[in-house]
């Protein structure tokens, strides 16, 4: 194909022309302030820096939520399994405490009547034996579902009863130093109160090698501080955040389920100090 001179021309004009406009754009932006450049780039990291600011804030938000929903849940779970052990515990105590009873009042009527055979007479004997085991255990398989002296006669007796019965079955000292008027409480709260020092209690009957135990139930304002103080070997700090370590697990359970906070110390033996809210209607 032939190119005559003018056409060349033009491509030529066409080149220079897009050469001399480059130019220029060149040297508009190499005049651009070094301020302005720096500000741009600030700006722009600053709306990165935000951005991974508020998807953090985000996951934090939702990490919180997430744990507050985890607590309410497990507060559900722990009234729904205290309601299952209240039916249990009544049901054991009412229908078949009262057949065990009955049954004992029988073979007491047997008994009474004279039995030439001697061997029918051992066995009348060893049958009331074993009658009276099995309804010493009833009792306290109710007992432990759901102690009774909680209901009838209140936290102060319930505390008072799980003492004495600790110190008798595992020869540990303990004492309770407390206003029974102060504890007058709903049950949601005795309920709480009493399985923290229960579990507790069992905690250091099994791991603290301890001679004596003190419990201490005091109000202040609208605050109700439980410390329970042992003389045993301590707790070490890495078993206090074990998985495995599902009593403490328990009790800070259900005192955040009730608000409330928990710290627990080892100083020549272990300490833990609760404080719980209390409704602003319940006073001593």
């Amino acid at each position: 194909m032939y190119t005559t001179p003018t056409r060349l021309l033009a491509v030529a004009a066409t080149a220079a022309g897009a050469a001399l406009l480059g130019a220029r754009l060149k040297r508009r932006l190499t005049t651009i302030p070094r301020e302005q450049r720096t500000a741009t780039h600030v700006h722009a990291s600053s709306n990165r820096l935000h951005m991974k600011g508020r998807r953090a804030a985000d996951y934090a938000e939702k990490l919180e939520q997430s744990h507050a929903q985890l607590r309410e849940l497990s507060a559900a779970l722990q009234t729904i399994r205290e309601e299952e052990r209240t039916h249990i515990a009544r049901e054991l105590h009412d229908d078949l405490g009262q057949l065990l009873a009955t049954l004992r009042v029988d073979l007491n009527l047997l008994q009474q009547q004279t039995v030439d055979n001697r061997s029918a007479q051992q066995l009348l004997d060893s049958m009331d034996k074993l009658l009276l085991t099995a309804i010493t255990s009833l009792r306290r398989i109710a007992s432990n579902l759901r102690p009774r002296a909680l209901d009838e006669g209140g936290l102060y007796f319930a505390l008072e009863s799980l003492r004495h019965e600790f110190s008798q079955r595992h020869g540990i000292t303990s004492t309770l130093m407390a206003d029974e008027e102060e504890l007058i409480l709903d049950d949601v709260y005795s309920t709480a109160i009493f399985r923290i020092v229960q579990e507790a209690m069992t905690n250091i009957a099994r791991h603290a090698g301890a001679h004596s135990v003190q419990l201490l139930l005091r109000r202040s304002g609208q605050s109700l501080h439980l410390t329970i103080q042992d003389d045993g070997r301590g707790i070490a700090e890495q078993d206090m955040d074990k998985a495995e370590s599902f009593g403490l697990i328990g009790m800070r359970e259900r005192v955040w389920a009730l608000h409330g906070d928990i710290s627990i110390v080892s100083d020549g033996g272990t300490r833990i100090a609760i404080r719980l809210p209390l409704p602003p209607h319940t006073t001593a």
